[in-house]
């Protein structure tokens, strides 16, 4: 849960760059992912994020979370290191950061042509790569990695014109008129 509810800042303010909104460590097992989710959706809430937002970040928590449990794994095959989630503002983006112990590179998909159809997994970076703005991965600077994503919020006049209700169609010149 948050601790810091009480602050005056919001995810797209203008402050210091790369103000962590929340870091959070999280267990290198399954039950990671849906903490995660719940983390991530509770700080954003408190934050006053589009709800549209808010469910588009956490389906690429749960996948990048999931990928750190599965592929995270030291070189030495243990699952030891730590895997974190970390969100971030900055500039105009929200930025999600999943760090976990290997230094191996996930493998960002170059197009759905890429990801095998009959496969029963591997499409969760495809999800990540189509939601996000820009998205990556970084060494960590002894052992690890960071695979992060950034999401662009709505501009204001979008979200204002989509919780508004649609005017009617203009009318064209009725049977009797013409």
């Amino acid at each position: 849960m948050l601790t810091d509810s009480g602050l005056v800042h919001d995810v797209y303010d203008q402050g210091p760059p790369w103000l962590p909104l929340a870091r959070i460590p999280l267990p290198h097992r399954p039950e990671a992912a849906p903490k995660a989710r719940r983390h991530a959706r509770e700080v954003l809430a408190l934050r006053r994020v589009d709800s549209e937002l808010i469910a588009t970040v956490e389906l690429a928590v749960s996948e990048l979370v999931t990928n750190a449990v599965r592929h995270g794994i030291c070189l030495c095959g243990c699952t030891r290191g730590t895997v974190s989630l970390t969100l971030l503002r900055t500039g105009g983006r929200l930025r999600v950061e999943v760090a976990d112990p290997s230094r191996t590179p996930p493998r960002w998909p170059t197009g759905i042509e890429s990801v095998d159809a009959e496969a029963a997994e591997g499409r969760g970076l495809l999800l990540v790569t189509a939601l996000a703005a820009d998205w990556g991965d970084q060494a960590g600077p002894t052992r690890g990695k960071v695979v992060w994503c950034e999401f662009a919020p709505a501009a204001p006049a979008t979200r204002a014109a989509a919780g508004a209700p649609r005017a009617a169609p203009a009318a064209g010149p009725s049977a009797k008129e013409r």
